[in-house]
């Protein structure tokens, strides 16, 4: 179930259409969610209190819940602090429906939702070495494809999808194919996993 809650604002139109059945909810109403952790909260931002203020009331109501926070205009210090109060996304409350379908996915399967310069930075910002990628390579090369060992190589190293795309030529849709095959090969849930995994050697 996907409930939706905001002091400011009605169910964004993406969040409609990505999942006709999520209902609006205010603060009190939270404590009545089931306890079995499968419910998303997409909670709406509000500009007048802190992201600590405001998560962990929701924390507090509704303790299993899976928190997707979203904001009018997303930054990287935002996101962090999201992270820090336990949130499992973070994205733009104006996103469209396929980003939501894809943040309630991953959110779903126990993985985090973020967006690539805030991967980034939590991984350093530092590309690895390159003895660390080309033994991480050596080992993928078994399992994927020339195209996917390439694309997995560009993660690594910290490119975003458009970036990948411009430099091999191929359209985004066609790299978020290839990231969705590597992920799904190697085992992972997101590309902060991969970018970890290298970079661990």
């Amino acid at each position: 179930m996907h409930f939706f809650s905001s002091a400011t604002m009605e169910v964004p139109t993406a969040l409609k259409k990505s999942f006709p059945l999520v209902k609006s909810m205010e603060m009190p109403q939270l404590s009545t969610l089931p306890s079995n952790g499968k419910s998303i909260i997409w909670i709406h931002l509000r500009s007048d209190q802190t992201i600590a203020e405001q998560l962990a009331p929701v924390k507090a109501a509704a303790p299993a819940a899976l928190i997707v926070v979203m904001s009018d205009i997303p930054n990287d210090l935002e996101a962090l602090a999201a992270f820090s109060m336990l949130a499992k996304a973070y994205c733009n409350t104006h996103a469209g429906a396929e980003v939501l379908l894809n943040v309630a996915s991953v959110v779903e399967q126990g993985g985090i939702w973020i967006g690539e310069s805030i991967m980034q930075k939590l991984i350093g910002g530092v590309a690895p070495e390159a003895p660390q990628l080309d033994l991480a390579i050596g080992k993928w090369a078994k399992v994927l494809t020339g195209r996917e060992l390439e694309v997995a190589k560009a993660i690594a190293i910290g490119l975003t999808n458009k970036e990948i795309a411009s430099k091999m030529q191929i359209t985004e849709r066609t790299v978020k194919a290839h990231v969705g095959a590597v992920l799904d090969k190697l085992q992972l849930k997101n590309r902060l996993q991969l970018a970890l995994l290298v970079k661990e050697g």
